[in-house]
């Protein structure tokens, strides 16, 4: 399932970005957006939500599905079926390709953040679930940990929100917050799972959908106590 996510991240930004002056910026864009989480308020945001997952986690016990509410089964079903990354990243870089081509000004930027905080939010949780090997709560596999179907959703809000503005941004988490639910309800997750995976998913959103500012890595060789080191600092 990871390298199924990772041919995907991989197939659809390719044909995203494939071509024309537009491709060249989001590439640079995103180069950018990788570089951001190295900054010191992305370490210390991305911290929290870990450090929020550990503090959900004796409640992982408690709050265990499946959940007896048939008038939430559909949008339990719906959370659990289409914001698998399988079908989010395809939509995102279709939408990216329509917006790019015949789409505002507006649209462009949006459709470019959509698809990048995709990216981004998949880029953080593929190396988390091999690294952690958590089995899930089913025990189908050990890639429970985080959830990604809880970072596409909440990375998504995130962006509805950036753009859209604060009534936007209420719904948009108030329907990502049944993804979680769902995830949970399916016994596919637990509680700290998630999360960690909406906490990633709104840092996704906020890292690709900040002001542009020169930030870079500076790395260069050093020679320290008679043998050779690296410095490494951030460029403003």
């Amino acid at each position: 399932m990871v390298l199924r996510c990772y041919l995907g991240c991989a197939l659809w930004l390719s044909i995203a970005l494939s071509s024309g002056a537009h491709a060249a910026s989001d590439w640079q864009l995103l180069r950018e957006d990788v570089q951001r989480l190295c900054d010191p308020a992305s370490i210390a945001w991305g911290g929290a939500a870990l450090g929020a997952a550990l503090l959900a986690r004796p409640f992982d016990a408690d709050v265990q599905g499946p959940f007896n509410n048939a008038q939430a089964e559909p949008l339990l079903d719906v959370g659990n079926r289409y914001f698998d990354s399988v079908h989010v990243l395809p939509a995102a870089a279709i939408l990216r390709i329509a917006a790019r081509r015949w789409g505002s000004e507006e649209e462009d930027d949006a459709s470019s953040h959509l698809l990048r905080a995709l990216v981004l939010a998949n880029g953080m949780v593929a190396p988390l679930k091999v690294g952690v090997g958590r089995a899930r709560p089913d025990k189908s596999n050990r890639l429970s940990f985080p959830s990604g179907h809880s970072a596409n959703a909440f990375a998504l809000a995130s962006v509805l929100g950036h753009h859209g503005g604060k009534y936007a941004a209420v719904t948009a988490y108030a329907v990502a917050s049944f993804v979680p639910m769902a995830r949970i309800h399916a016994r596919h997750h637990y509680l700290s799972d998630v999360v960690a995976g909406a906490g990633l998913g709104v840092l996704a959103g906020w890292i690709s959908g900040r002001p542009r500012k020169p930030v870079a890595l500076s790395v260069s060789p050093m020679l320290a106590d008679g043998g050779w080191g690296m410095r490494v600092r951030w460029l403003r």
